[in-house]
């Protein structure tokens, strides 16, 4: 129980530093909302049952800009339903996953050239997933659901283009690395591809 606290504390105290860092100094602020595609790696590998490891994935951000070349960033992801269904033993069963992130990341930069910036990035996230399944025999219908959590690993490389003093437009590329329960549902790793536009202030 306290170490689960502890791990909820995580972003809070991210954000907390963040905050520090910013208001003890003149530098800029920033928040933006991405959106994109998240690939489950391997969820449909061996399986002979239709199954779909590609979900709608968004993502809220906020961070200080500590250096030239570094930010704090914290975020929540949201990744919507990876879904498998099909027939085994003459029952069908589908089942859905969807899972909320909550991560601190320091991202490092090159020089910026011009109105682009490229960043690596690299941090801890906090992770939870929802699991649902279902199974039908024609006659009688079961569903259960579930949920794991943990703390995993995220890196990842992204892009930035400087439309105006205000206003970037983001890409970016996420690696989320052994999300889930080894033992109960296996980990896996999630690869995420979005864009969208970050305010400074």
């Amino acid at each position: 129980m306290k170490s689960n606290k502890l791990l909820a504390a995580l972003p809070l105290l991210a954000i907390a530093m963040s905050a520090s860092a910013y208001a003890a100094s003149d530098r800029t602020g920033y928040f933006g909302v991405t959106a994109g595609q998240a690939t489950v790696d391997d969820l449909c590998d061996g399986i002979e049952v239709s199954c779909d490891d590609d979900a709608v994935s968004f993502r809220i951000h906020g961070g200080t800009e500590l250096t030239d070349f570094a930010n704090l960033e914290v975020g929540y992801r949201y990744i919507d339903d990876v879904e498998a269904s099909g027939f085994i033993s003459g029952v069908a069963v589908a089942a859905a996953i969807n899972g909320h992130f909550v991560d601190t990341t320091l991202q490092l930069g090159l020089p910026e050239s011009g109105p682009f910036k490229v960043f690596s990035k690299a941090g801890l996230m906090l992770w939870r997933l929802n699991y649902e399944v279902e199974a039908s025999n024609g006659f009688l219908s079961i569903s259960e659901s579930d949920d794991d959590s943990g703390v995993a690993f995220r890196t990842g490389l992204g892009m930035s283009y400087q439309v105006s003093e205000q206003l970037r437009l983001r890409a970016d590329w996420d690696l989320l690395l052994n999300v889930g329960d080894e033992d109960e549902t296996g980990e896996a790793d999630i690869n995420v591809f979005s864009v969208g536009p970050e305010f400074r202030f």
